[in-house]
Formats: C-alpha cells, structure tokens, sequence
C-alpha cells in the first residue's frame, strides 16, 4: 500500500529534503524531562518540555518521538493499535489517523490531490491558537471532505523554525485514487505527474469517530514559553455572562461579561460566530467599558449581527485574547456552545 501512495503523495522539496484538569498520578518522566500525567481513566496529558507544547490524548494513543533525514524532530500521537514503522510523517497509509508535529519541517509542503488554503476554506480546525490560514493547507477528498491539514504559524512557536508545522491525518476508508490527464483521460497511477499537467483524485470518506479523536487532541494543544508563570485557568481570565454556554440565540446577538484587563489591546478583544465545523458565519469585536490597562476583571459589551444560520441550528461563540505579537504562545481562546433559533 505505502509504495503505491508515494505515487499519490508527492512530496514538494524544500531546506530538510535538500540536506537530506485535575491529576491523578505522579506525572511519569519521559526523555528530556517530557511528562505524561493521567488527568483521568481516558485521557492522558503530554507536556513536551523540548519543544514547548502541550496536549491531551485518549489513553488508547501513544506519543512518539523520532528524527527524519537532515535530524529534524517529529512527534506523532496516534492509536496503540496500529502496527506501524515510525516516524509517521505525510506519506502514509490511508487509513491511519495521526498527527506529526514537526518543529523544525520536513521539506515537506503538500501532496498531491484537491487542495486549498485554509483561509479559502473558511475554517479553522477548533484550535486555541492562532494560525497562517493563508500558508496552511486543507487537502479534501472528491465528497469535499477534509482528510488532511498542514498548518502553519503567523509566527512560529518559541524553539520552532519558521519551516515548522503540524500535520493532521484523518483516517480514509474506501479509499482510492485515479490519475485524469491534461486532455481529460485516465492514466495508470504509476505513470501519473502531478507535478506536470496531471491531476490526481482521491476518493473514500472520513471515519466520522477517529476524526473527532484527533480534532478532540489539536483542541486540547497548547504552547508555553520557556519559565513562563503557570498557565491560567480560562475563567480566571474571561467570564461570559450573556450567552449562556447553550444558549438559543438569534440575530442581532448581544454579548456581555467581564475580562482581565491583559485580554484587550486598545480596549477591544475578537469574537467570532462560526457553525459547529468552525466555518466563519460572523465576527465583531468585544469593547472593554471602562480603562483597560489593569490585571482587574473589566466589563465588556458587543453586538453581533449575521445572516446565515447552520442547518443543524449548532455553533459556537469564539472569544479570544488580543495578540499584538503574534506568538501562539501567548494565545486563548474561550469556545462557548450555541444553538440557533429557527426562523
């Protein structure tokens, strides 16, 4: 399976290429003082102490570390059960489902197959921080789902090189893939360029529960500076008091509730509508109601207004801290569930 796939998955060259909660248990040490804590009978957190990230992961997955050519580091989080070959980059197995971060690249830029940015697919994959939509990748099956992302960063996280990224890989199944030419015909997959006039189709769908696992672990990701003061419980920073976390709501939406001072930047903080897949339906600004420049809680007020309402009437409410300097470190995000009343 993998050879005819990288006939598929065309790797693009780039630097790497060319060189060749609450906690239950001690935290378990890893390689370089890297943690694995039980926060509960399913999920498990991974602090990464090299390379300044953190995440959660169901107990049934397993964290590995590994070096590809040109010593670049990658870290894959994928299930137990698979008997695989590590490291896990972008050229796998269809019907795998993993992540690998790659902090310093991997000359890697896309695979063949529909692509486009994240920006044009207005989406953003749950995340709590802050992405280069622009320069990340959505790759999409012929149905129109995703199977896969390459995210990049506006600015790359402390210790990460500008090349750096995170693939997402979602777990195929019916997969197969044709090769169409230029002229519109069918070519034999081994004889296929997509680097010149061909162009490759890949078809199957996503298995709906190992792509909520994944999306439920980038959800969950996070990054720290080096000696930086312990992270902040959410509602330690923001408290939204109107909505409610499930509230119905209907357009205009008027938003209030209070937040430190540190999550505005000239009084103002972002809030964004978007559907239950993270699609953009509306965005606006919270406005701080008095002087800003405090640690104290400060009251906020907004209003909202927007046209479309999802089919499945789900949402959410997206707070999120101003950030001047760009840093995913110094990113939240508060994610608050909402349903739309129907017309």
């Amino acid at each position: 399976m993998k050879i005819s796939l990288l006939s598929i998955f065309i790797l693009l060259v780039a630097f790497g290429c060319k060189n060749n909660t609450e906690t239950t248990e001690v935290p378990k040490k890893l390689k370089n003082n890297d943690t694995i804590t039980k926060t509960n009978s399913k999920f498990q957190e991974y602090v990464d102490s090299t390379w300044n990230f953190a995440l959660e992961y169901p107990s049934d997955f397993k964290v590995a570390k590994g070096q590809l050519p040109g010593k670049s580091s990658v870290i894959n989080v994928y299930p137990k059960k698979y008997e695989i070959t590590e490291p896990l980059v972008i050229h796998e197995e269809p019907e795998l489902a993993y992540i690998a971060f790659l902090p310093k690249g991997f000359g890697v830029d896309g695979l063949s197959g529909r692509q486009i940015s994240i920006s044009e697919w207005k989406a953003n994959p749950g995340l709590s921080f802050n992405i280069n939509k622009n320069d990340s990748r959505v790759y999409l099956l012929e149905n129109g789902e995703a199977w896969a992302y390459f995210l990049r960063f506006y600015q790359s996280p402390e210790k990460w090189s500008k090349h750096s990224g995170i693939f997402v890989h979602y777990q195929i199944e019916n997969f197969n893939a044709i090769c169409i030419s230029a002229d519109g015909k069918s070519k034999l997959m081994q004889q296929c360029d997509p680097l010149g006039e061909d162009e490759v189709r890949i078809f199957g769908e996503i298995k709906e529960e190992s792509k909520k696992q994944l999306d439920k672990i980038m959800s969950s990701l996070y990054f720290f500076r080096e000696n930086a003061e312990e992270r902040k419980e959410l509602s330690d920073l923001i408290k939204v008091e109107k909505p409610s976390s499930n509230k119905l709501i209907n357009s205009p939406l008027r938003i209030s509730g209070k937040a430190r001072g540190n999550w505005f930047f000239e009084a103002e903080a972002p809030v964004r509508l978007v559907d239950k897949d993270y699609k953009l339906l509306a965005e606006t600004s919270i406005k701080a109601n008095g002087e800003w420049m405090t640690s104290d809680f400060v009251p906020f007020s907004t209003e909202l207004s927007f046209e479309k309402i999802p089919e499945d009437e789900e949402g959410y409410l997206i707070f999120e801290k101003s950030n001047a300097s760009g840093k995913p470190e110094l990113d939240r995000k508060l994610t608050l569930p909402v349903r739309f009343l129907s017309e």
